[in-house]
């Protein structure tokens, strides 16, 4: 089988996330596709109540994802209740439980552009836990994102693949939160029912127009 693996903050959860996994989902390349909401790590110490992010990450992802395409798809709640577990982790532990299978890890193109911040290295080899590891040692799919170099511009090392396909919206957590808050629209960057969700708990800063 093969297997490919990522997740995000999902604080909240937004249309990237969602356009992200239908691609992978019907693209072909993959057996089983896993989400995995992270649990609090470095810079995402500001993560509301995990109850929330998940009926959140369960409102983004409609039903037909589950039964509708070829490949499996499946969230796991594991770490979303407490501490993160490094992207290295889980990639050893995937490898361990299925040895036979081939197992990749997905993220977008922001993590691997050289930014100058971190002295001209991508984001997984300066932030990530085993930066250094990860970018020699394990599989990753890079997936296209927009107002970033398209991936395949870029020197990569040679396990890393780029999802060939239409950019993922340029949409962020934090862009959304930080709209609620100051009261400007956000409701087009969340599906329909989970910006009915924020508004109803008056999530990040909510107060009604």
């Amino acid at each position: 089988m093969r297997i490919i693996v990522g997740g995000s903050a999902a604080n909240p959860p937004h249309v990237g996330h969602k356009v992200l996994i239908e691609r992978l989902l019907i693209c072909g390349l993959f057996d089983k596709v896993i989400w995995i909401p992270s649990g609090i790590r470095k810079g995402k110490e500001e993560l509301i109540d995990p109850n929330h992010r998940v009926a959140m990450t369960m409102l983004t992802f409609p039903s037909e994802f589950l039964y509708l395409h070829r490949t499996t798809f499946l969230i796991n709640f594991q770490d979303v209740y407490g501490k993160n577990t490094p992207t290295i982790n889980w990639l050893r532990r995937f490898s361990k439980e299925n040895p036979s299978d081939l197992i990749y890890w997905y993220t977008g193109a922001d993590s691997v552009v050289p930014q100058e911040k971190f002295g001209g290295r991508c984001e997984i080899e300066a932030e990530w836990a085993e930066g250094d590891s990860l970018m020699k040692d394990w599989d990753f799919y890079i997936l296209p994102r927009q107002n970033y170099l398209y991936p395949l511009g870029l020197v990569l090392p040679p396990k890393f693949k780029v999802l060939e396909m239409e950019q993922l919206p340029d949409v962020s957590s934090t862009d959304i939160r930080e709209r609620i808050a100051s009261g400007q629209p956000f409701e087009t960057l969340v599906t329909g029912a989970v910006a009915s969700y924020i508004k109803r708990f008056n999530l990040y800063g909510w107060k009604g127009r």
